[in-house]
């Protein structure tokens, strides 16, 4: 009966742990979807330097979770993530401005933040 017990704590703290890891993962990228909206109202109004600065704190936002993220989730993913980051960033700090590609790349950066909460959500699909 002790061992029962046992199982059915640890399935318990499994439960709460990945609800957790679902949160915290949510409220993150949550914040850097409000950052890169907001990048992206700067770049339609042609405040280039704004939006440069609202992406590179996404950006770090992101870097100061790497570590958690990388052991959590799937490195093709998370490194996808980042290879947007850096894109939509040369898009603002190259010389040419070009508000359609960086459109463009920071649609496609939301997306895969938005599919990366979805991933982790235990819905039939997933488990399935």
């Amino acid at each position: 009966m002790k061992r029962l017990y046992v199982s059915v704590g640890l399935i318990i703290l499994m439960a709460a742990l990945s609800g957790l890891h679902i949160w915290h993962l949510d409220n993150l990228t949550g914040q850097l979807t409000d950052l890169l909206t907001q990048a992206q109202d700067q770049a339609a109004q042609e405040n280039w330097t704004e939006a440069a600065r609202l992406t590179r704190q996404a950006k770090d936002r992101w870097m100061e979770h790497n570590s958690y993220l990388h052991i959590t989730l799937r490195h093709t993913d998370t490194d996808a993530i980042q290879i947007s980051m850096d894109e939509a960033l040369a898009f603002l700090e190259g010389g040419e401005k070009q508000p359609a590609e960086y459109a463009a790349v920071n649609a496609r950066l939301l997306t895969q933040l938005e599919l990366l909460v979805e991933a982790e959500l235990p819905t039939l699909t997933n488990l399935l």
